[in-house]
Order: structure tokens, then C-alpha cells, then sequence
């Protein structure tokens, strides 16, 4: 039985930012991610959500994919406890089919083709774009789920710092320090963090060490130039043995197993705009990850003979360089021009070694249209040279139209996709099948929002479809290794998401979003793994008082289907709270100090995210001591 005694909850939180921070936004966000220039939310065809850095930092989200779980056409997968291995996939596209960037990098790892959320720590993020729908014209391949962007903060004003110190049940601390500010042309921001818990019981634990910087230089002619880089170092201990298949609902547990975790991410970028009909940008960057997965001999009998442990050294590195260049016609056009190299390597020791490379060299064009401020078109089309499968093309058209008299916006749009087989796909010896061939998809969705109540209700539904050939799977084999990969030939996912917020009051809102998802694998003539049908998430922001805000999200996920095995994963509710007390506003260099508390899976839901690995239970957390000085 999980812990669940009672927490003493003190949280001293000294933050720079605004005190009460709006819950609800009224103004369009500006996106970046889904055109590549700055571009108003509502002027795109695409759906798009924007998490704000105050949203994580308001709501205490001690990981990304914390922050993630309440974005419509989401689905979160966590294997346990703090720090294990974490996948997102978007409308019923598989993990391997989302590509996620950092500042524009990729950081999917090359073996096994999906990111690790647990790796990308919530310190100094400016606002996290996810936008749902292909987006391979603009970001190549894996990129027919959609495209999750995590933007780094920069530095703005005076100098100012800051710390959070965290605690809670399963012997969880986190801690958290950073400065950041602006000086002349100069602009800087620099935080830490560490986290660590217990986890569930034995061999559950988590060690993580996180840095993350950003410096920025302004110089002549709207030119400027960036550098950012994120760290992260992990260990982990790995208790989940998978030695059933399926996995079991009580599993086996491994009591010395580890995971050591280092990575990464650089990027170097400039950009320019020296006359209003042009403007260029360079992005130059690193990924670099190294996993050492420790598994020593098992104390308990192998069940399907040797080998039962699998100890490896996974090496993988991609380097990107990027230039792309937006040519302006007034406001009503803008063309797009970009070329790409990237060259991606991986040294793998251990059980199974390997060590391949590849290099893609790609082109793309983009163009914009805006007419009378109400129809808003965009096309573009993406060739992409790979070494190892060749040539790919990929197009995507989409628009939006605002009715403004009332308040309706129809936007919609559709395009083609592809998802090159992974390193682990092609070379992982006795579980590879170097003739994969790359999947394909095309994909559309169309969709109408209306505001209403003065703006005051903010309504949207879409519907979506993804045709996916040649699809990627893991199949059973009935001799060891027990599985493999092929092209299942053909599967689709479809449905509808519906979001709605609502500023019942000006002290209270409400939000509630709900994605259905209906798959189809057609060669087994069954569902796609792990794809709910139904998912609700539903929030509340109220401020019953001036220096009182609270917070409530519901998490309500249903029944999943497991293809090893054929059984279903069950479905779970959980529901987080948390709030924020101002105790102090302003003492002398200090300028706040919130007293917060969070609890999270608040009615001890017993689920797993993915069958057999649990998920924590009830998790109070407490006490931040964040004391910041102001400006200088």
C-alpha cells in the first residue's frame, strides 16, 4: 500500500514574477512552432496550445510531462514512479510519430525513436507550443502526430534571483535556484535544479541533477544572437522486471536494476531582419545522450531461460544545421525558404551492440496568406534526402476564417507524413528487421470555434482522421527474442476533440477539454496500443480572496488495449489540487513570499499508465522557501 500519512506543508515561495497570476487568457497567444514565424493563434489553420512558463511555475508542475497532461488530444505515458521512462502521443499517433524539439532541436532519441520526458526538467521555460496535426513539411520526419516545442525563458530587466525548495510523501525533494535579467545589448538567464524521491518501495528511487541557461546578444539591424543549453543527469532505479508477457498486474520486481541517464542540448541560433521584406535565421545544434542501463543477475530464476539480463551502454548523438529565410510582401504574404543537414550516430555496448549513422539533407517551402484580417491560407512542401531510405516529399495545406461580427472561427487542414525506422528498428541484433520499410500517413482535420458572453466563453470542436501505411509494430514471436518488428501494412485513428473555458466569474474560471479517439490496426484486425478512447481533463482557477488562489485538475482516462497478450490496460480518474497563499507582498529587497501546497492523485487512484509499471498514489508536496530579490 502506498504512503499517505500526513505531510507538515510549509511553502515559502519569494517569486520575481507577478503576484496572482491570471489563470485565463483572454489575448491570442503568439505562435512560432506551427508556421515558423511569429504568427497569432487564431490567424492558423492548425490547433494549436500554448502552456505558459507562469502556468507551470504558478501550478508547481515538477516535470514537463506534468504540464502536458491537460492538453487536449494528449496522452501521457509515465512507467511508474518519478524519472521512469515517460512518453506523449497525440491523436492516436504513436509516440515514435511526435517529434518534440527544444528551442527547434530534436531530442528524440535516435535508438529508440521517442523522447524521454524525464529527461527535460520545467526550469526556465518561456511557454511550451504543442500543435496536434502533420507537421512534416515544416519539421521532416516523425513529425505526424504533431510537434511539441519547449522554448526556453530569457532574460528581461534588472537582475533578479530566485530559489524553490519542495517536499513531499515517498521521500520527495526537489530544490531550485536561478538569476536571469538583461544589461544593455546583453540578456542572460541561468537555473538549477535537483530531485529526488523514493518512489513506491524497493529499487524505486530517483536521482536528478538539472542546469539550464540561456544568453542572448542584441546587435544593429534587429540582429541577434542566442546560445542555449540544457543538462540533465539521472539515475534510477529500475524495479519493474519484464519477464511475463503480458505484463502482469502485480509484477515482478528487480532489486538491483539501474538506469544512469546524461544528456545534452545546445543551440546556437541567430536571426536578423535588416529591412522589413527580409529576415534570416541560423540555428546550429547538439543532442547528445548517453544511457547505461545496469542490470546485474537476478536473485530469482530466469523464467524463460538465458538471457534474462540485458545490460547496455546506448551512446547517440545528432547534430543539426538549419537556415531559413521569410520574405515579406506588406502583411498580407510571406514565403518561406530552408535547408537542413542532420547527422545522427549511435554506439551501442553491452548485450547487443551496434553502431550505425545516418544523414538526411532536406528543403522546404512555406507560403503565407492573409486577406481583408479574415482568411488566413498557408501551404508549404518538404523534400527530405535520407542516405539510408532515399527521397521523401511531404506536403501540408490549412487555413483559418474569423467571422468577427460573430465571434466564430473555422479553421482546418491537411497534409502527408512519413516516420523513418529507428536505429533500434533496423540494427538491434535478434529484434531488428533492416527491410522495414518507412511508414506513411496523411492526415486532416477540420474544426469551428465560437466565443461568446462577451468573450467570456471560448468554445472549439474539431474532428480528425490519420491514415497511416506501411505502420511500424512490435510483434510476438513465439521463440526468444519473443518479439520483432514489421510493417503492419495499414492502420487509422479518428475522432473529435472539444474544448471549452468559461470566466464564470472575474475570480473564477473553468476549463474542460475532451479528445475521443477511435483506432483501428487492420492487419490484426484490433485497436492501436495503448490509445484510450475517451479522455476528459477538466480544471478550476479561483481566487476566493485577494491573496488566495486555488487550483483543481481532473484527469479521466479510460481502457486501453495491449496487443502482447491481448488484454486491456483499465482505465483511471485522478484528480490534483493545489493552491497558493500570499503572506507576504513586498519586504524590503524581498518582493513576495506564497505559502503552497500541492497534492497530486488526491483520491489514491490505483492505475498504471502502461500495464504493470504503477503509478504513485495519493502525493502531497510542500513547502517551497523561494526567496528572490528585487530588481537592482
Amino acid at each position: 500500500m502506498p504512503r499517505t500519512s500526513w505531510i507538515a506543508v510549509v511553502m515559502l515561495a519569494v517569486m520575481v514574477s507577478t503576484a496572482h497570476a491570471q489563470e485565463v487568457k483572454h489575448a491570442e497567444p503568439v505562435v512560432v512552432t506551427a508556421t515558423r514565424t511569429e504568427t497569432p493563434a487564431e490567424q492558423l489553420g492548425a490547433s494549436v496550445t500554448v502552456i505558459t512558463g507562469e502556468e507551470i511555475d504558478t501550478r508547481r508542475y515538477p516535470t514537463v510531462d506534468e504540464a502536458l497532461r491537460g492538453v487536449p488530444g494528449v496522452d501521457i505515458r509515465r512507467s511508474g514512479s518519478f524519472g521512469k521512462s515517460t512518453s506523449i502521443s497525440i491523436r492516436g499517433a504513436n509516440p515514435n510519430q511526435v517529434q518534440v524539439l527544444v528551442d527547434g532541436m530534436r531530442v528524440k532519441s535516435p535508438t529508440l525513436g521517442q523522447v524521454d520526458l524525464s529527461d527535460l526538467s520545467p526550469e526556465l521555460i518561456e511557454r511550451i507550443e504543442v500543435i496536434r496535426g502533420p507537421q512534416s513539411t515544416l519539421y521532416g520526419a516523425d513529425a505526424i502526430g504533431g510537434v511539441v516545442n519547449i522554448i526556453t525563458r530569457r532574460g528581461k530587466g534588472p537582475v533578479s534571483a530566485w530559489t524553490t525548495q519542495e517536499v513531499g510523501n515517498w521521500d520527495t525533494l526537489r530544490s531550485a535556484a536561478g538569476v536571469s535579467g538583461s544589461k544593455g545589448a546583453f540578456d542572460y538567464s541561468f537555473g538549477v535544479s535537483h530531485f529526488e524521491s523514493n518512489g513506491r518501495g524497493k529499487n524505486d528511487g530517483l536521482n536528478q541533477d538539472s542546469l539550464a541557461t540561456r544568453l542572448g546578444l542584441s546587435l544593429p539591424g534587429q540582429t541577434t544572437l542566442s546560445l542555449a543549453v540544457r543538462l540533465n543527469q539521472s539515475d534510477i532505479g529500475v524495479p519493474i522486471k519484464f519477464v511475463d508477457d503480458p505484463a502482469p498486474i502485480v509484477p515482478t520486481i528487480d532489486p538491483n536494476a539501474r538506469q544512469e541517464s546524461d544528456t545534452v542540448i545546445i543551440n546556437l541560433g541567430a536571426h536578423t531582419r535588416p529591412v522589413t521584406w527580409w529576415e534570416s535565421e541560423v540555428r546550429v545544434g547538439r543532442y547528445w545522450n548517453r544511457l547505461n542501463f545496469i542490470d546485474p543477475p537476478d536473485p530469482f530464476a530466469c523464467p524463460h531461460g538465458p538471457p534474462c539480463n540485458f545490460p547496455g551502454l546506448f551512446k547517440v548523438e545528432r547534430r543539426e544545421v538549419e537556415w531559413l529565410n521569410h520574405f515579406h510582401v506588406g502583411t498580407w504574404s510571406t514565403s518561406t525558404f530552408g535547408v537542413e543537414y542532420r547527422r545522427e550516430t549511435a554506439d551501442v555496448q553491452g548485450t547487443n551492440a551496434f553502431g550505425p549513422t545516418m544523414e538526411t539533407v532536406s528543403g522546404l517551402f512555406q507560403q503565407q496568406l492573409r486577406f481583408f484580417d479574415r482568411l488566413f491560407m498557408a501551404a508549404g512542401v518538404r523534400v527530405e534526402d535520407n542516405d539510408v531510405f532515399g527521397r521523401s516529399v511531404t506536403e501540408r495545406g490549412s487555413l483559418s476564417f474569423l467571422i468577427k461580427e460573430t465571434g466564430t472561427r473555422i479553421h482546418g487542414g491537411a497534409g502527408s507524413g512519413f516516420r523513418t525506422p529507428t536505429f533500434n528498428d533496423l540494427f538491434f541484433p535478434g529484434f531488428a528487421n533492416p527491410g522495414l520499410k518507412p511508414e506513411e500517413s496523411f492526415s486532416w482535420d477540420a474544426g469551428i470555434g465560437q466565443k461568446l458572453w462577451g468573450n467570456r466563453i471560448r468554445l472549439d470542436a474539431t474532428v480528425f482522421k490519420n491514415s497511416f501505411t506501411n505502420l511500424i509494430s512490435i510483434v510476438p514471436l513465439s521463440v526468444s527474442p519473443f518479439l520483432a518488428t514489421a510493417n503492419i501494412n495499414r492502420a487509422r485513428s479518428e475522432g473529435l476533440e472539444f474544448t471549452a473555458e468559461v470566466d464564470l466569474l472575474a475570480n473564477l474560471a473553468a476549463a474542460v477539454n475532451y479528445t475521443y479517439t477511435e483506432t483501428r490496426d487492420f492487419a490484426a484486425n484490433t485497436w492501436l496500443p495503448r490509445e484510450p478512447r475517451h479522455r476528459w481533463n477538466i480544471r478550476l482557477a479561483w481566487e476566493p480572496v485577494k491573496r488566495l488562489s486555488l487550483w483543481s485538475e481532473v484527469h479521466i482516462v479510460t481502457e486501453q488495449w495491449e496487443p502482447l497478450g491481448a488484454v486491456y490496460n483499465s482505465g483511471h480518474t485522478r484528480v490534483d489540487v493545489g493552491g497558493a497563499y500570499r503572506l507576504l507582498e513586498r519586504w524590503g529587497h524581498v518582493k513576495s513570499v506564497d505559502l503552497t501546497a500541492r497534492v497530486q492523485n488526491l483520491l489514491n487512484e490505483h492505475y498504471a499508465e502502461i500495464r504493470g509499471f504503477p503509478a504513485l498514489g495519493v502525493r502531497p508536496s510542500s513547502a517551497a522557501a523561494s526567496p528572490a530579490r528585487a530588481p537592482c
